[in-house]
């Protein structure tokens, strides 16, 4: 081939790549760590003062699922839907809430047991955090047992940092000091026996609500955090003052629970609360978990009735509660290796990588607006050519998603690398997205 016609054919892609680094300002590859597990990169965590910090002291905030009462909807304790929870929700650290009572472990041990050990030995596997979660509202009336349950999952796995212990999950109206705090006492000094590194999480009275009261009487220990349950359709401002009041006395807070809903799990789906949740935990960088990974008819399950107990739920099989917390822990993800980042002074916008990736025929774009603007969605072929225009429209703040399919319109496009360009404002970003055949 004559060497005018090579240089016909490469320059559309040499332009193309000049004009993305032209616009970005600079483009480079997602650094080395996106290839790291989440434990890989942040290692044993604990407590420093009021924050949760990684290997390296920096503060760090988990966001993930929680399962529902293992006795109930156990089905979705497998290997197969913590795998999907990571790869395609993007968590960080998975709850398993094993049930108590009734019909629960003071039943059946070991049918309950067997339940958390597979989450925790997939968590493992996949390089996530895992709460071994005591799920009880009476736990102070079932301490022997519960001393007797920790003591064997701190020797079974209190070696792997991917480990944290939540002893008490709600605490009804009982006294911190005369009633939780002692239960704890006596639940810690056991695994701290065996486990000496391991993040405790210790429940607070009134459902969890009370840690200002706990951080006016703290446990005498170190890496120990307090639990905060919230739901945004009931429990609003009042209860994050006293959220910053325990922060405030020195205490670290963990929400291992918190639903868009009523305090019931059921009623309205308060999207305003929830969005100024989500952003005080952002402030404060608290790690947090939904409720919950269930099909149950109820306005917090994550899940429509009859979603597979495997994973691979499409659109239809989410909930409304569902759909919005899947998009938040994509937009907070920033495990994905194939990014690319752009350095722009307009950070109020993000396109998040395409999923799945690599894909055949479609794939699903979520980008994130914090005021209104007008938004272009571009895809481009590797030699630069326009192949289509998803979004090309004035949008109100908010979390979107947009599907590219390869097949549409007759384009029948081949595999091969393409990017998605993002345009807001003035701010531009790309993702390479990879179609296979």
């Amino acid at each position: 081939m004559p060497k005018i016609e090579i240089i016909k054919k490469i320059f559309p892609a040499i332009f193309f790549i000049l004009v993305n680094l032209i616009l970005a300002n600079e483009v480079f590859p997602f650094s080395s760590d996106s290839d790291s597990t989440p434990v890989e990169k942040y290692g044993q965590i604990r407590v420093e003062g009021n924050r949760i910090v990684d290997k390296n002291g920096n503060p760090v905030a988990l966001h993930g699922m929680s399962l529902f009462w293992s006795q109930w909807i156990g089905k979705y304790y497998n290997p197969f839907c913590i795998e999907w929870l990571r790869s395609d929700w993007k968590i960080t650290v998975v709850r398993a809430a094993m049930g108590i009572e009734p019909d629960g472990y003071l039943t059946n041990p070991d049918t309950e047991k067997n339940k958390i050990f597979s989450v925790i030995n997939k968590s493992i596997d996949l390089g996530i955090y895992v709460i071994v979660d005591w799920h009880d509202h009476n736990a102070h009336n079932h301490q022997a047992e519960a001393i007797g349950f920790f003591a064997e999952i701190a020797a079974l796995y209190g070696d792997q940092p991917n480990l944290i212990y939540e002893i008490y999950n709600e605490p009804t109206q009982v006294s911190w000091s005369n009633v939780v705090k002692p239960y704890a006492e006596a639940v810690i000094d056991t695994i701290r026996s065996i486990d000496p590194d391991n993040l405790i999480i210790v429940g607070t009275p009134t459902w969890s609500q009370d840690v200002d009261i706990a951080a006016n009487d703290p446990l005498e220990y170190s890496n120990i955090a307090y639990a905060l349950h919230f739901y945004a359709a009931t429990h609003k401002q009042s209860l994050r003052n006293k959220a910053a009041s325990a922060l405030g006395k020195g205490a670290a807070l963990f929400v291992s629970e918190w639903g868009t809903s009523e305090s019931s799990g059921t009623g309205k789906l308060d999207t305003v609360e929830t969005e100024r949740w989500l952003n005080f935990m952002e402030q404060n960088k608290l790690s947090w978990c939904n409720w919950s990974v269930a099909d149950k008819n109820e306005t917090s399950a994550a899940l429509k009735g009859g979603a597979s107990e495997f994973g691979e739920w499409n659109d239809t099989d989410l909930s409304a509660s569902g759909d919005l917390i899947r998009k938040k822990l994509i937009f907070l993800s920033d495990s994905v290796s194939t990014d690319i980042r752009v350095i722009n002074p307009f950070q109020s916008f993000k396109l998040i990588q395409n999923y799945p990736n690599p894909f055949n025929p479609s794939t699903r774009i979520v980008y994130q607006l914090d005021r209104k603007s007008h938004v272009v969605i571009r895809v481009f072929d590797i030699l630069g050519n326009e192949v289509t225009t998803l979004v090309n429209e004035e949008k109100s703040a908010g979390v979107y998603e947009a599907e590219f399919k390869s097949n549409e319109n007759n384009k029948n496009l081949s595999s091969g690398i393409y990017f998605c360009r993002f345009e807001a404002d003035n701010f531009f970003q790309t993702k390479k997205m990879v179609l296979i055949k």
